[in-house]
């Protein structure tokens, strides 16, 4: 099979990457502000999730479940902040 001359995921793989990771950001981020019935907008949201899944980021060897590690912490920050007297 050819390369695409405009296919940047094959000249680029970490761009590819970073895309996919992205993707399931952007996917952790809308299932939360369903998940809170819009007491969090989707650019607050997507924010703590991009923060987590970079903190988590930071110090890990392996990458594959972070993006849904950190939409996990992110949904237990938002909780929190949702409910703070439950905590």
């Amino acid at each position: 099979m050819a390369d695409h001359p405009h296919d940047s995921s094959r000249r680029d793989p970490d761009r590819s990457r970073n895309t996919r990771i992205d993707v399931r950001i952007d996917h952790a981020a809308v299932e939360s502000v369903r998940r809170f019935s819009g007491a969090f907008d989707y650019p607050t949201v997507r924010r703590v999730v991009a923060e987590s899944y970079e903190r988590l980021a930071a110090g890990a060897s392996v990458h594959t479940y972070l993006p849904i590690l950190a939409a996990r912490s992110a949904r237990q920050w938002l909780e929190s902040e949702h409910h703070p007297d439950d905590h």
